[in-house]
């Protein structure tokens, strides 16, 4: 007995529960107990750039897999999530109207489906503006705590992170320095050269030490020409080394203003934080290193620890 008998067709259980999902989450939109309704309100608890990512990431995890994201905005200067890499990846470029929040990126070792994706691009939806809000925030809070003429850490900025890496220091046992320095003469800058001279040699300054400092190293301005570098987990000798080779290069190097050589040199202070000191104890400490070196001739690097045994030996 013969017949013909239709071909059993393979079911792909996989696509069909993500298109069951993609479904499911196009009806519930409206509903206001659903997973994207609570997504959004999530997204609006936070002003703080990395806790928006990391919110999106949790809820978008429920419905699509993922080893690793990173969100990056090299116009905002973030950088965010995981550095590694896998086989597969999805990458979205962050846009509100004109204006470029970043970039964010998955990646897993299989591919992603075409279901995925449409999954990840309508959540994404949800993420720009809470996004945006919170690198607006983030601006703010730059704004507040950066120098306006130099770009380096301000005042206020400094205190707070001087007390931030002092609990640090005293929490993990991991040594902690300052450098505190001023520019030589700097007086006599502005009155040979005018205040404008002076302005930008304190710019030019500010860029030659982020050039030549580690990258983990954070300079501030303390006020007129007196600045100083945070070096976390960095011993005495440490310390000495990054303010000799900053010295040295700010020696070395030409600064010019509408075509005219201004000579300048910097005199440096340098102090290691102690178990039971204050901060105002470390700074003072740095502060006298650096008159020592400035009553010495300019243009040198003391150290405190250094200046104490000295005293001690004689």
């Amino acid at each position: 007995m013969s017949g013909n008998h239709p071909k059993a067709e393979t079911i792909d259980f996989t696509k069909a529960r993500l298109v069951s999902t993609f479904n499911e989450l196009s009806k519930q939109i409206q509903t206001p107990e659903d997973k994207v309704s609570r997504l959004a309100r999530r997204l609006q608890t936070s002003l703080d750039v990395a806790t928006v990512i990391r919110i999106f990431c949790e809820e978008l995890s429920s419905f699509v897999s993922f080893d690793h994201y990173e969100f990056y905005s090299k116009i905002h200067g973030i950088q965010l999530g995981s550095d590694k890499k896998a086989v597969h990846s999805c990458d979205y470029a962050l846009t509100l109207a004109t204006e470029s929040l970043g970039h964010i990126c998955f990646t897993r070792s299989k591919k992603f489906k075409e279901e995925e994706l449409s999954i990840i691009e309508h959540l994404l939806g949800t993420l720009v503006y809470p996004l945006r809000n919170a690198i607006l925030y983030k601006q703010a809070l730059d704004a507040a705590l950066t120098d306006a003429l130099t770009n380096a850490g301000n005042k206020r900025a400094l205190d707070a992170q001087l007390h931030r890496e002092a609990e640090l220091s005293r929490r993990h046992e991991t040594p902690l320095s300052v450098i505190v320095f001023d520019l030589d003469r700097f007086k006599r800058i502005n009155d040979t050269f005018g205040h404008a001279a002076g302005d930008e040699v304190l710019k030019l300054v500010v860029k030659c030490i982020a050039d030549n400092a580690r990258k983990c190293d954070m300079c501030f301005r303390a006020g007129g020409e007196e600045f100083t570098l945070v070096l976390n987990g960095t011993h005495q000798a440490g310390a000495r080394i990054i303010a000799e080779r900053i010295r040295k290069r700010i020696e070395d190097t030409r600064f010019y203003y509408s075509d005219k050589e201004i000579p300048v040199t910097i005199s440096m202070g340098t102090a290691t934080f102690r178990e039971n000191e204050t901060i105002a104890e470390l700074m003072e400490r740095a502060d006298k290193a650096l008159y020592r070196a400035k009553q010495d001739g300019r243009n040198k690097v003391y150290s405190a620890e250094a200046l104490e045994r000295k005293k001690i030996a004689q």
